[in-house]
């Protein structure tokens, strides 16, 4: 059975193997994140779990300035995709977002990552803008967004 929470520290050396298991090590330093404790900024993260295992991550951040919700990371196994575990992640994010009052739950992806873009439309999302800039490998970043309100 799959059960999505909010992940702790503990949870951060399987999320590096997950991210290891499909080929997108991070080059953030994932530990400080867990420990940011800033009025203006949250970040947490969330985890998939199935039968134990850690089978899919996301990491949001939440801005005060503007009461929006940024979702940075969202990964699931290789083995596990387009079997429920991203849109779990997504409702366990917005709920989040909501009850920490956020108006807008938004997300950037690659233009030519169609899986991403599904899941996102499919959870409601919609196109709000674009940026060729952004990434280092020249790829245009599609930008989607969520009322939450």
């Amino acid at each position: 059975m799959l059960t999505a929470r909010i992940a702790t520290v503990k949870d951060l050396p399987h999320i590096l193997t997950l991210e290891k298991r499909n080929g997108k090590p991070t080059n953030e330093d994932l530990r400080v994140l867990f420990k940011i404790d800033n009025p203006n900024e949250k970040c947490k993260f969330f985890v998939a779990e199935e039968k134990g295992r850690i089978v899919g991550y996301s990491r949001l951040h939440l801005y005060r300035w503007n009461n929006s919700a940024y979702i940075v990371t969202v990964l699931v196994d290789e083995k596990k995709r387009r079997k429920g575990v991203g849109t779990s992640l997504l409702k366990l994010m917005e709920d989040f977002a909501r009850k920490n009052k956020a108006r807008v739950l938004m997300f950037d992806t690659s233009a030519d990552n169609a899986p991403a873009i599904q899941l996102y439309f499919k959870n409601g999302f919609k196109i709000c803008g674009y940026n060729d800039k952004i990434y280092r490998n020249g790829k245009t970043a599609i930008y989607l967004a969520k009322e939450l309100r």
